[in-house]
Formats: structure tokens, C-alpha cells, sequence
């Protein structure tokens, strides 16, 4: 006889109690290697947490916490060492791999001569949008958790990975959980729809003026409020972030640029058209 499937509030609860752990070991890690490495402490103390545990087929501290474990869809067994290795990847990675990912293919875009200008920009906003909304992606997925059950990492339910109770669960209604479910989901459902419609905005932006001076009050390559603005060579305006940053060539008219020939503007701000 199968095991009942685990309640939404008891995979909460697990991950709570192993976010606690994680980041406490996270903290620990970094102070023992150099500050301009501190930030992959986090990834790399959940990949260690997990290798001690999820990896040897044992249950997480919050997993025993919570009385769950997981099991593949059969709901019969373990889940495969295979799945469980590609859901830690996914979880402590996908995330950046995913973005390093979409600046790759719009580094390619901008230096491909063969497509058209309104065919290039048309990409670059698209995939500038789809990296503006992958948090929102995860928000959606751990909301629907919080409504239906499942597991909160997007790596498991790709993995096909569940929970199953294996001791009683105490008999409660979580409707205050299946709420912050519903307000969690409007909420990333809300930005995400933001987000298309600034990328529909500047996309019109772009095609009404392809070669013209960009005077709006929005950068194009990063799609946010100009904040310290520089001009390149070919006139058009950007953020002093993206300038100095990945931007290799003007997302308007695609005129390569070096770094030195970028030219900051103190004390300016683009005018409103």
C-alpha cells in the first residue's frame, strides 16, 4: 500500500528547516575562502547539504523534521541517484546557468549581420524579458506548491521527484497556506505581465525610432530608468552599468563600441519626449 502523499505545509516546513541549516553552513563556508568568492557559498554549502544526505539516500534534517521522503512518481520507491543529482544541480544552478545562457544567444543575436534590425531587436527584447521574469518563473511554481502540494524546487518536479508521510500528519485545513498561495501567484503573474509590457514598449520604442537619439527616460539594453547616463559614439544614450558591462555594441543601431570611447554625461538626465 502506497504512503499518503505529504501535505503542502509539511514540505514547507522541511525546507524551511533545511534553508535554515544551509545557510548556516553557507556562513561557516565563507569565512573560509576569499570575499570575491563569498557569494558561490551559498550554492556551493547547498550542494555539500545535499550530497550528505539527498545523494546517500537519507532524509534532509527538515525532511526527518517533518516526517517525509522522497519517493519518484510511482510513489513506491527512492527516487533514481541520477534524478536526485540532476534536481540538486537544477536547484543550486539552473537559475544562473538559464541567465548565462540567454546572454550567450543575445551576444550572438547582436553580432549576427545577416538578420534584419527589427528581426534582432524583436529577439533581444524577448530574451531580455525572459531573464527579467525566470525569479517570477519560480515564484509561480512554488505558489502552485502552496495550492495543490508538491515539492517547492522547480529541479524535483522536473525530476519528477514527490514526498510521501512516513508517520501520521497531524489532521488540519492549511487554507491560510493554500491563501498565500493564490496572493503569491497574482503577484508573480502581475510582475511577469510587467515585465512583457516593458519589453512591448520598448520593442514599439525601438521600431518608431531605429536610428534615431534614444531621449526617453529608459535605457534599452537593460529596459529600467537610466541611472548615470552615458552616450556612445553613435548618439544614443544608455545606463553607465550596461556601457561598462556585457553591452559590446549599441542595441539600437548595433555599432560596435569599445569601453573608452563611452562617454559619461554628470549632472544629465535624457529628456522626456
Amino acid at each position: 500500500m502506497a504512503l499518503p502523499t505529504a501535505q503542502p505545509a509539511e514540505v514547507l516546513r522541511a525546507w524551511q528547516k533545511d534553508d535554515l541549516y544551509e545557510k548556516k553552513l553557507a556562513a561557516s563556508l565563507a569565512k573560509l575562502i576569499s570575499s570575491q568568492h563569498a557569494s558561490k557559498a551559498i550554492p556551493i554549502s547547498f550542494v555539500l547539504y545535499k550530497s550528505f544526505t539527498t545523494l546517500r539516500e537519507l532524509q534532509t534534517l527538515g525532511e526527518e523534521y517533518s516526517g517525509i521522503v522522497q519517493v519518484d512518481d510511482s510513489y513506491h520507491k527512492l527516487p533514481t541517484f541520477c534524478n536526485r543529482l540532476i534536481s540538486i544541480l537544477l536547484s543550486a544552478f539552473g537559475e544562473n546557468i538559464t541567465q548565462r545562457l540567454l546572454r550567450s544567444v543575445e551576444k550572438q543575436i547582436e553580432i549576427n549581420s545577416t538578420l534584419r534590425p527589427a528581426a534582432q531587436n524583436l529577439f533581444l527584447v524577448t530574451f531580455k524579458a525572459l531573464g527579467n521574469i525566470l525569479p517570477q518563473i519560480e515564484s509561480i511554481h512554488r505558489a502552485l506548491s502552496y495550492i495543490n502540494g508538491g515539492p517547492l524546487e522547480i529541479g524535483k518536479s522536473l525530476t519528477r521527484i514527490n514526498y510521501v508521510h512516513v508517520r501520521p500528519a497531524a489532521a488540519a485545513y492549511y487554507a491560510h497556506l493554500r491563501l498565500l498561495g493564490i496572493v503569491t501567484l497574482l503577484h508573480a503573474v502581475i510582475s511577469c505581465g510587467q515585465n512583457l509590457y516593458q519589453a512591448k514598449k520598448h520593442l514599439e520604442q525601438m521600431a518608431d525610432f531605429p536610428n534615431e537619439v534614444d531621449n526617453s527616460r529608459s535605457c534599452v539594453a537593460c529596459l529600467d530608468e537610466i541611472v548615470q547616463p552615458c552616450v556612445l559614439q553613435c548618439g544614443h544614450f544608455f545606463c553607465m552599468q550596461c556601457c561598462y558591462g556585457a553591452l559590446e555594441s549599441c542595441a539600437l543601431c548595433r555599432t560596435p563600441f569599445s569601453k573608452n570611447s563611452v562617454v559619461p554625461l554628470m549632472n544629465y538626465c535624457p529628456s522626456v519626449n
